[in-house]
């Protein structure tokens, strides 16, 4: 019995010396060069098949089973090290860089890679680019930086987002916008309540094997916005401030001045009087009494008289030399302005072992360049992340908005001032002779943008929350949990006060309008993701679960008919108008997968899917399921690749996928009533929307081919072909009249987006004091609709038709002006297929211009034509980058 207790205590002491030789070792690994952690670094025990990456931040969690393990760190494009434990259970080590470049590290869909290990079509831009462009909105940072991403702004309105699309547009109706996400959760709202400031960096996905993890929202790729974290270390304080100014391109066309306002004015009446015209007894003008009627009605129909002398013109209708010009009013000069913009950061970031801060303050001002136009934001940013213990770390990121926006009306309306600026004619002054505003003009009657700015007030302000929160778990070396919850808060208020006097609130003694939105976008998701190193090789998967929704509503009220003016507030006002409010919301649940194997730093492939369920659409289609496939072959580090000091890097990568578009109104499958009808006295319904309960999502399937090469370790080179098509296209399809509703939504055909893009980038000057950075980007791009279920469907100026494009004109096609009287012409087009069964006008004559074509001066006997596209052949954008130590250009 002794000699068994002997045995079995001998046993235990075994036993616990070996798990006394079993340690955790952790720590972080960062690049020697730029002191940068780095993300994806392998961590594997020496001989063995164990081991680990790095997160986001570089740190690294590893069980060793005994203290005479050795650890080798690898990372592609970085020299391999191999550290001894030696009894340590923390060890920082760094990489150095083995004559290759690091390649960008990319955040991407759920987690982070590296540009060498990706398999899609990407591409980052970094904070040094976002910071130095002084732009309301982050978005127009990004314009000229990346093939495929087309920029364009519509508005000169301060504070206005621009237009965004990437690699085409692949909708006729729904939206083709590209899905936002900020910090892991997808944005909702406008893009202008962010501080570029606060952005760390953007990676653009632009093909379905980089954005298929976000299912139906990224059907027109996706932007990922990635903001600043607090770092282990030293608490940094800083400090920037912009000032700068903003004007218009370019003056515009030139207009006439008074005086030849004047003189033209009485060269028309003249003519009018001598071709036209009839006097009372039915004779004709002759040229004389022509003269004498232009000499009686030039006053009148200018509006005015600039001179300084009743009688300013000779017999023939000219200035006589020598007469005063009291009035010459330059109205761009009155309307546009020089513009100020200030853009003011305070940030602070740092942090211990445990926990990391970024905190910021931002101010930003556009005083715009037209009157009463001018855009102001304040904003606020905390982001914190705090390692509870060895398994447990959590963070939230939050960040505060509020701006003002004062916009005055666009478009054809009276009030915009952009378009009196050029309709209202010189001789007409802002001012009459006591000081008070001229209201008189004959372009615009009533209108005087200078005093409206003075008078109206267009009013709009925002408050803007984002905030989402997550917790990680580290299961296991290998098996990590994210959970994550956001929430996106937006309540905007307008005003919109038109005076009691003149202009649009004349007619009814002045008229006020408020209205109150609110909007919330919620979002969870809880993601596993699973790490094993294989010996020279790797595989990572990722399931998921996500859940969102939003909901929107608006409440807006009226009157008119003021007692007193000045006072905007509702309570002024006699006679209220009708109120109005509504709400709307929409919810999608979704379920994910990915995996992605990497072979030796040389084969990389990558497969995912992901299954959507929304409610706008009906119950037979509730569900999409979207897929992808990738691949990347890194040529060059092949073995019977030959060892070329000129080539650095080359890298083949194909990828294809589908995603869908929901981007539809959220009730669009219901069959829907409109309130507000009347029926003998009594509130009633009618149907405002027929069910279609077969609608169903947009399918659009991407294939991409790319090659990537870097040479001389200066120059690198990316070429793309991709070829996106889109069936089930969302559209409002015509109905008969007899249906009594214009229109239902349904998928009705297919459209195309294929194209090339070519990206270069060269550092001409590096290692030196002086650096010098050029890049280069060209994207074409042909759009084109391959089956619509009619001929062809007109809409507005553009025709939609089978081998068209989205932005085809449809149009009268303009043939100058007649010299022979002044009359606008446009060419007939008799053969067009405009109008059936159409036939040579009355009106047409022979071109005077000589075109040999029948020509008509009567707009609707002219028939439509196709006038080209409004999308461009090619465009593209080209960078310099200009720095002396720390003194950039």
């Amino acid at each position: 019995m002794k000699k068994y207790l002997n045995i079995m205590l001998l046993m235990l002491l075994i036993s616990v010396y070996a798990q006394a030789q079993s340690i955790i070792v952790r720590g972080v690994v960062t690049d020697e060069n730029t002191g940068e952690t780095l993300p994806g670094v392998n961590v594997l025990i020496k001989g063995t098949m164990s081991g680990t990456i790095t997160d986001i931040d570089g740190n690294y969690q590893l069980e060793i089973p005994n203290t005479d393990a050795v650890l080798v760190y690898s990372f592609v494009g970085m020299s391999t090290v191999e550290e001894r434990i030696d009894g340590r259970n923390k060890i920082d080590v760094q990489l150095s860089d083995d004559s290759m470049q690091l390649e960008d590290v990319m955040v991407v869909a759920y987690g982070t890679t590296t540009k060498e290990a990706y398999t899609g079509a990407a591409e980052v831009v970094n904070n040094e680019i976002i910071e130095d462009r002084p732009v309301t909105s982050f978005e127009k940072s990004l314009q000229g930086t990346t093939a495929g991403l087309q920029i364009s702004s519509s508005s000169g309105q301060p504070g206005a987002a621009a237009s965004v699309r990437i690699r085409g547009i692949g909708s006729l109706s729904a939206s083709s916008a590209p899905l936002y996400v900020v910090d892991g959760v997808p944005m909702s709202g406008s893009l202008t309540d962010l501080n570029p400031n606060d952005i760390e960096s953007l990676t653009v996905l632009k093909d379905a094997a980089a954005s298929s993890l976000y299912g139906s929202r990224a059907a027109n790729g996706v932007i990922i916005v990635t903001t600043k974290k607090g770092k282990k270390g030293t608490t940094r304080i800083s400090f920037n401030g912009q000032v700068g100014v903003s004007s218009r391109v370019s003056d515009g066309y030139k207009l006439m001045n008074s005086t030849e306002i004047y003189e033209h004015t009485f060269m028309g009446l003249t003519n009018s009087a001598f071709y036209d015209l009839t006097k009372e007894d039915g004779s004709r003008y002759t040229y004389p009494e022509s003269l004498d009627y232009a000499h009686k009605y030039v006053e009148q129909t200018v509006g005015f008289n600039p001179f300084g002398v009743d009688n300013p013109l000779d017999a023939n209708g000219k200035v006589i030399p020598g007469t005063k010009v009291d009035t010459n009013t330059d109205w761009r000069d009155e309307i546009y302005k020089t513009g100020v913009i200030q853009n003011y950061n305070l940030n602070v970031a740092g942090g211990s072992e445990k926990t990391q801060v970024y905190f910021s303050l931002g101010y930003f001002n556009d005083s715009g360049t037209t009157l009463n136009s001018n855009f102001t934001r304040y904003t606020a940013k905390v982001n914190v992340a705090h390692t509870v213990n060895d398994f447990i770390s959590a963070g939230i990121n939050t960040h505060l908005s509020y701006s003002e926006t004062n916009a005055p009306p666009g478009g054809t309306e009276g009030a915009n001032p952009v378009r009196s600026a050029e309709v209202i004619n010189s001789a007409s002054p802002v001012y009459n002779g006591d000081g008070t505003y001229n209201w008189d003009n004959k372009a615009v009657f009533d209108f005087n943008p200078v005093g409206l700015a003075d008078m109206d007030i267009y009013e709009y302000t925002t408050k803007r929350v984002m905030t989402n929160a997550y917790i990680d778990l580290q299961l296991s070396n290998e098996l990590k949990f994210r959970t994550t919850g956001g929430i996106d808060y937006s309540g905007g208020t307008g005003l919109n006060y038109y005076n009691p006097y003149h202009g649009n609130g004349a007619g009814v003694n002045g008229r006020s309008a408020k209205s109150a939105s609110d909007n919330v976008a919620w979002s969870i998701s809880n993601i596993f993701s699973w790490n094993k190193i294989l010996g020279n090789s790797s595989l990572e998967v990722l399931a998921g679960q996500e859940a969102n929704g939003e909901n929107y509503s608006v409440l807006s009220a009226g009157v008119t008919d003021f007692g007193v003016p000045n006072q905007p507030d509702l309570v002024w006002g006699s006679t209220p108008t009708t109120p109005s409010s509504y709400s709307t919301d929409w919810t999608m649940v979704s379920y994910l997968g990915q995996a992605k194997f990497n072979h030796g730093g040389k084969y990389y492939l990558s497969a995912s899917v992901r299954g959507d369920g929304s409610s706008r659409f009906g119950k037979n289609n509730k569900y999409g399921v979207f897929y992808s496939f990738g691949g990347s072959w890194r040529i060059s580090e092949e073995e019977f690749m030959p060892e070329l000091s000129w080539l650095n890097n080359l890298k083949l990568r194909a990828s294809y996928g589908t995603s869908g578009n929901n981007n539809i109104g959220n009730y669009a499958s219901l069959g829907l009533y409109g309130s507000g009808a009347n029926y003998g006295g009594y509130p009633g319904l009618t149907p405002v929307q027929l069910e279609n309960n077969n609608i169903s999502w947009e399918k659009i399937a991407s294939a991409n081919i790319g090659l990537e090469a870097r040479f001389i370790d200066r120059l690198s080179t990316v070429i793309e072909y991709y070829n996106r098509n889109s069936d089930g296209l969302l559209f409002a399809q015509p109905l008969s009249a007899g249906k009594g509703i214009g229109s239902i939504t349904t998928n009705l055909g297919a459209m195309k987006n294929q194209g090339v893009e070519l990206t270069t980038s060269y550092e001409a000057l590096k290692h030196t004091a002086v650096k010098w950075d050029v890049s280069f980007n060209i994207s074409s791009n042909i759009n084109e609709i391959t089956s619509l279920t009619q001929d062809k469907m007109i809409s507005g100026t553009k025709l939609l038709e089978e081998g068209g494009d989205i932005y085809q004109f449809y149009m009268r096609e303009w043939a100058g002006v007649n010299p022979d009287n002044g009359l606008p012409m446009w060419f007939v087009n008799e053969g067009s297929d405009d109008v059936e069964q159409s036939a040579m006008p009355a009106s047409a004559y022979n071109d005077p211009l000589g075109s040999g074509r029948m020509v008509t001066s009567t707009y609707n006997d002219a028939e439509r034509e196709r006038q080209g596209s409004a999308l461009p052949e090619v465009f593209g954008g080209l960078t310099n980058n200009l720095s002396y130590k720390n003194v950039d250009l």
